[in-house]
């Protein structure tokens, strides 16, 4: 089976993510649905992912700028991660210090937001990304 997801902006720009593979089999479908949420994300973010850490340009709050970073920066953790790990690459991307509890208080908010999975004690907290499989997602992915 393929999946094709196309978006085109109001420029005519077209972008696009294609998968092909047996749908059939749970783990390829499932990494399949990600990849095609995540793309969406990234192409129909409210923000500008080229100019989403240009913060002299955008007035985002620190909350706004972690989240976007979190969501759609490369340099980013990737999988399970520490508030310390989290402001260490921060700090070095937009050259800001922030306290260990300000960035530990936004991780805490985006787990109840639901944009974040976290597991551990408090001692050893650690998050990740969470993919919502949505309605609207699913039925791109059809």
């Amino acid at each position: 089976m393929k999946v094709r997801v196309e978006v085109t902006d109001e420029e005519g720009v077209k972008s696009s993510i294609e998968k092909e593979g047996d749908l059939q089999i749970e783990m390829l479908r499932q990494l399949t649905i990600r990849d095609v949420i995540k793309f969406l994300e990234k192409e129909l973010s409210p923000l500008p992912v080229r100019n989403a850490y240009d913060y002299e340009g955008e007035d985002l709050t620190i909350k706004e700028r972690l989240a976007s970073f979190l969501r759609f920066d490369e340099r980013a953790p990737k999988g399970w991660f520490t508030s310390s790990q989290t402001r260490r690459i921060y700090e070095a991307v937009f050259e800001e210090n922030l306290r260990l509890s300000t960035i530990s208080t936004y991780l805490s908010g985006m787990h109840s937001a639901g944009i974040l999975e976290r597991k551990g004690s408090r001692a050893k907290r650690q998050y990740r990304l969470v993919y919502i499989e949505s309605k609207e997602a699913a039925s791109a992915v059809v």
